[in-house]
């Protein structure tokens, strides 16, 4: 039998549907991650909120995955990508594993990802975007004054920034790493480095006029920042390992010789009443023992009691406050 290997994976979850999110994605490891299937597992909850479910605690006793709750101090809280640093310099505080994967909720695993293992002459493991979105492919492209913007902040040049090719669009862009899963080796405190560049780049303020600009591009961004800062070597996993499945692209992106070779897809709302039926039909072709289990777990729900989701909305509409506080403060490039 192959040995376990050294790595643990991280993922964070709040009070929710992200609960369901979590349980799937924990289940399907264990149940299809070959030799990844016993691997320590943490959940964290980084920041105040409503407690989980006794379902949800019931079901990391299960599956043997260790539940943290860090209330953090930061005052960025309000910002939803900032869970991912905020939980995994959290979990590190009780990781003893020489490698360290970031799992987003919805991802879903297949089969064996055999490449989430680092080589010796590897400190990082990414997934290039999907496509270039808040990316830049360099002089002239709208976002290439943000990106210089984000270098200066973090004290790097912009041409020292890789180029890497976009994982559905086939497009060049500069660094930019999809922020749904990484590994990186725990000796290099990329972590750490990963949550001080986001938070530069918060505190600077500054931001684009663009219709497809979102905040989000500041926390994606210090993925590729923060390892070049480190100058750490990287290499980038391949479709197989973060297979996009979801309603909006399902139309232009989906191939089913792609799913078929997918070992993690990267399923968004397609477990949603919606799309379930044809993420089903897309595994029965594909995956026929994955849907059979998903089949018999039915589509996702959000399973709080009534009083958690009203709690949990207004808690929502007061970060979104915050966060139109925070953008009304800030500078445009």
């Amino acid at each position: 039998m192959a040995m376990t290997p050294d790595i643990t994976f991280v993922c964070c979850v709040e009070s929710g549907s992200l609960e369901n999110y979590t349980i799937r994605m924990v289940e399907s490891l264990r149940r299809y991650g070959g030799i990844f299937s016993n691997c320590p597992i943490i959940a964290v909850t980084p920041r105040f909120g409503l407690p989980l479910s006794r379902c949800t605690l019931n079901s990391f006793k299960k599956f043997d995955v260790i539940h943290l709750r860090s209330h953090s101090k930061s005052s960025y809280t309000w910002f939803n990508f900032l869970n991912k640093p905020l939980a995994l310099v959290t979990a590190e505080n009780c990781i003893t594993t020489s490698s360290i994967a970031w799992m987003d909720s919805d991802l879903l695993i297949l089969s064996e990802p055999e490449e989430l293992i680092l080589s010796p002459n590897e400190d990082f493991l990414g997934f290039p975007v999907e496509f270039k979105e808040m990316g830049t492919s360099g002089l002239g492209d709208p976002y290439e004054p943000l990106w210089q913007e984000f270098c200066s902040i973090v004290g790097i040049n912009i041409d020292d920034l890789p180029w890497i090719i976009t994982a559905e669009t086939r497009q060049k862009v500069r660094l930019y790493f999809n922020g749904g899963i990484f590994v990186y080796r725990r000796s290099t405190e990329f972590a750490n480095h990963y949550l001080n560049t986001c938070l530069k780049l918060l505190d600077s303020k500054v931001i684009l006029d663009a219709e497809d600009y979102g905040l989000g591009v500041n926390e994606m961004s210090s993925i590729g920042l923060a390892l070049v800062k480190l100058s750490i070597s990287w290499r980038s996993l391949t479709y197989s390992h973060d297979y996009v499945m979801s309603s909006e692209t399902h139309d232009m992106w989906y191939k089913e010789e792609s799913l078929s070779m997918a070992k993690i897809i990267h399923y968004h709302d397609s477990m949603w009443p919606v799309f379930w039926p044809t993420l089903l039909e897309c595994l029965q072709n594909t995956h026929p023992e994955v849907k059979l289990w998903l089949e018999s777990l039915g589509p996702m729900c959000n399973s709080s009691p009534l009083q958690y989701r009203l709690l949990n909305r207004l808690l929502k509409e007061s970060r979104k406050l915050k966060e139109k506080t925070y953008l009304k403060r800030c500078v445009v490039v």
